[in-house]
């Protein structure tokens, strides 16, 4: 099979296929190209090849294929010639098949004047009060209509239809979802050739395969558009690609250290260490008898930092980086370090109290730092160090185990979006790897069924230790998603170790996810005056076993919360606090 994709009247398709990132977009978002993926399961399951049709729809351009996309009319402002409209109408008079596809963008994709079919793409519709128990839910799941029958719907029950639009054209269309009298998903056949029309085709990207019987239903729409049969049936085919087809992503690189890998997630601060330090020099109000003032000030002195160091949190703080974090090598640290604490909890006199200073800074140019009660006693500037009881719990003081993978608090309704740790003092044999993961680049090894699994609320999280929870109890926590946001470009939360699946699909795909993290995983060893920020929703972060001392000279870090906006946690705070007072049942 050869299909054709029309990459003239939608600059969105101008994509690398592998890359698929669309233009004008950011390369962060790796699956926009919901036509790069129909290719893709073109080549994978009928043994087609995809040719770019870049010069317009000619007649000559359409000679030889089987099967073309193009864009629904309005589409990314696209607009047809009547000349093109009549090659189309003649190329399918004559056998040939066209799939068009709208997209999920607000407002109706309609064009003035001529339109390829008299296709006209309407405006977004909610789904129906399907589910009893929920009456009041709008949902997207769309039942195929009893008594439908169409080759393309064999073996199809249901649809996910995310964010559907309705379709219209001058040509008799079947339908083949529809609802309330709308059409989503329609088919005809005109002369020879056959034509189907899809209001929204994200229900055909990678984010919706694994949802009800998308996957199958796109299959037989392009066996039925083309004549042609997938290598084996549509079913096996359909299994295949819901449950272990990996739809290929952008290449990352295999470089695991993150100070190797070069990128817009490390900054040499080291650099600037003369601008920074004179930053730094002048009077500083004494951050724990005035801490809104400290902060203030520290706001202030962020603007002054070089420009490379603002512009890098600016642009992590708007769109993130792959690795799904920042660090800033070399920061300026006191000179005359007091030993590391053997108490987390006891408060720290610096001399010169570069480290808060940092933190400070930092945390306010990304949101607004804050505290938990039951952390340290709600501190802002906590100290992250090994203590001999905890060394083998699940806990930032543990030493002798591995602290694996996990989102910050992850059971908490206001966890944070950002954690920063600042290494005060390495580890004594500088072995200690903090390690991360992100989940931009796990995602695409994820199966589209794992995927579909892990956006459902089937996961349980624990309560963390130091929130008051018996070490290691899982499941204890509130029910949730793993994955949630733009299925295009999801956030996460999980945490392997005090989280279950309450079904055993769910915890196989949980299994599956921390198998895929550890594949994508970075890490670095922090050194003295390194600041790690870690998008602590859109990756993971854990730690590696180290060996420690007790002898005042420990790895020491200081930590500090942020989250993006103090308001949706302003009934579990007092007076204008910073900590958060969340009080859980354990």
């Amino acid at each position: 099979m050869l299909i054709g994709t029309d990459v003239v009247h939608a600059s969105v398709w101008k994509i690398d296929l592998l890359r698929k990132a669309g233009h004008g977009r950011p390369v962060d978002f790796s699956e926009v190209g919901v036509v790069a993926d129909v290719a893709e399961l073109v080549d994978e399951c009928f043994g087609g090849t995809t040719h770019l049709i870049e010069h317009g729809l000619e007649e000559n351009a359409l000679n030889g294929l089987d099967l073309i996309l193009i864009p629904a009319p309005g589409l990314d402002g696209a607009t047809f010639t009547a000349e093109e409209c009549a090659a189309l109408d003649r190329y399918v008079r004559e056998g040939g098949a066209v799939l068009v596809l709208g997209d999920g963008e607000d407002g109706p994709s309609t064009a003035g004047g001529t339109t390829p079919f008299g296709i006209v793409i309407g405006d977004l519709v909610p789904g129906a009060p399907s589910d009893p128990a929920q009456p009041h839910v709008l949902s997207r799941d769309f039942p195929v209509e009893a008594g439908t029958s169409h080759p393309a719907l064999t073996g199809v029950a249901r649809a996910h239809l995310h964010r559907p639009k309705p379709v219209s054209a001058s040509v008799p269309l079947t339908p083949l979802l529809r609802n309330d009298g709308d059409t989503f998903l329609g088919v005809a056949t005109h002369g020879r050739g056959r034509i189907a029309v899809v209001g929204n085709a994200e229900m055909f990207a990678r984010p919706f395969l694994g949802r009800e019987d998308n996957a199958r239903l796109l299959l037989g729409v392009l066996a039925w558009l083309s004549g042609a049969e997938p290598e084996g049936s549509i079913g096996e085919q359909a299994s295949r690609v819901v449950n272990t087809l990996r739809l290929t992503g952008r290449e990352f690189s295999r470089t695991e250290n993150l100070k190797d890998e070069p990128g817009p997630h490390v900054v040499d601060a080291g650099l600037y260490s003369h601008l920074l330090t004179g930053i730094a020099d002048g009077f500083l109000l004494d951050c724990e008898a005035d801490e809104d003032a400290f902060l203030r000030e520290a706001e202030l002195r962020f603007h002054e930092m070089p420009r490379v160091i603002r512009q890098a949190v600016s642009r992590f703080r708007r769109h993130g980086t792959d690795s799904g974090v920042l660090l800033l090598k070399g920061l300026p640290v006191d000179p005359e370090l007091p030993p590391t604490p053997a108490d987390p909890r006891a408060r720290v006199r610096f001399v010169n109290p570069l480290s808060e200073l940092w933190l400070a800074a930092f945390a306010q140019a990304l949101g607004e730092p804050i505290g938990y009660r039951q952390e340290k006693n709600g501190q802002i500037f906590q100290n992250v160090v090994p203590t001999p009881q905890n060394a083998e719990r699940l806990s930032s003081e543990s030493s002798s185990l591995l602290l694996d993978y996990h989102t910050e608090t992850a059971f908490h309704p206001f966890m944070p979006d950002y954690v920063l740790l600042h290494c005060l003092r390495p580890d004594h044999e500088k072995s200690a790897m903090t390690i991360s993961a992100s989940l931009r680049m796990a995602l695409p090894r994820l199966s589209a069924r794992d995927r579909a699994i892990l956006s459902e609320p089937l996961y349980r999280t624990g309560i963390d230790y130091s929130f008051g929870s018996p070490n290691g109890q899982k499941g204890n926590g509130p029910l949730l998603r793993v994955l949630y946001g733009d299925p295009f470009d999801p956030y996460i939360t999980v945490d392997p170790d005090l989280m279950v699946g309450i079904v055993p699909e769910a915890a196989a795909a949980l299994k599956r996810l921390h198998a895929v993290l550890n594949e994508v995983r970075r890490w670095a060893r922090l050194d003295t005056g390194d600041l790690l920020i870690i998008d602590n929703r859109r990756a993971v972060h854990g730690r590696s076993q180290f060996q420690a001392r007790y002898d005042g000279h420990d790895r020491w870090l200081q930590r500090v919360c942020v989250v993006r906006d103090l308001v949706p946690s302003a009934g579990h705070r007092r007076l204008r606090s910073r900590v958060i007072d969340t009080a859980f049942a354990v």
